[in-house]
């Protein structure tokens, strides 16, 4: 049963102690999930929400999606601390990071996130922006990851995170066409329950190093000074962000 509610879906990179603004603390993140959990939220993935949306089911009161993108190592710990705090998500490694560079997830692990109960997605090949490829190049970054993935845990591939959040309505045409069922995108809004449809797009917010509790808190009650203040900041950047990305 649809409803007029709205919730968000937030986005983790990794766990540590680096100053990058993607990268928190493991104390930051289980006092957000501790936050939830005493909240009263529901906490899921994108799979979740797959079966809501075809059961056509009623939504929690209080609810929120959390994704992990990239594939880090420190995903793992992330998923400890999901599980401590009876919390689901959806991590979405890229594939040419798990292939071999240090510090990211290996197959093994990622099928270990799926025993847990997690579910997977991709992230790209290269994750290099899909709108400012060819539509040849681009198909081969929306097929390949989805095929590696598929292989890798021996079921299909319905979720996407686009790389840098960055989609176009050719890019989801593609997706769309290649099986993909709900992407996530990086336009940092509530997301209209009304409004989700399969397959679609998740709104998403980048969680973010120097987000204090108060700011997590807004972001998801759903705040609208926050989201005002994130859609001005995301329009005066738009513009510099696609004359880098040419």
């Amino acid at each position: 049963m649809r409803t007029d509610s709205k919730f968000a879906c937030l986005t983790y990179h990794a766990i540590g102690n680096e100053s990058a603004q993607y990268v928190i603390s493991e104390h930051q993140l289980r006092n957000q999930l501790e936050f939830l959990s005493q909240e009263g939220f529901v906490v899921e993935g994108f799979e979740q929400l797959e079966f809501r949306l075809r059961a056509n089911s009623i939504f929690p009161r209080k609810y929120v999606l959390l994704t992990v993108d990239d594939g880090h190592e420190s995903a793992l710990r992330a998923a400890d601390l999901l599980e401590s705090c009876r919390c689901n998500a959806t991590f979405f490694p890229t594939r040419d990071k798990a292939r071999g560079k240090p510090g990211y997830l290996r197959p093994e692990e990622m099928r270990q996130l799926r025993r847990r109960g997690f579910s997977l997605g991709t992230h790209g090949t290269t994750h290099r922006n899909l709108t400012a490829m060819s539509e040849q190049a681009c198909a081969a970054e929306l097929e390949g990851s989805k095929k590696w993935l598929e292989d890798v845990t021996g079921e299909e591939v319905r979720y996407m995170a686009a790389p840098g959040g960055f989609v176009s309505r050719r890019v989801l045409r593609m997706a769309y066409g290649f099986g993909y069922r709900l992407i996530g995108t990086c336009r940092e809004s509530v997301n209209p329950v009304s409004k989700l449809d399969l397959p679609g797009t998740l709104n998403r917010v980048n969680v973010r190093r120097r987000f204090s509790l108060e700011d997590f808190r807004r972001i998801v009650e759903n705040d609208f000074g926050f989201y005002l203040r994130r859609r001005i900041r995301s329009n005066l950047l738009w513009l510099p962000k696609q004359i880098l990305c040419r």
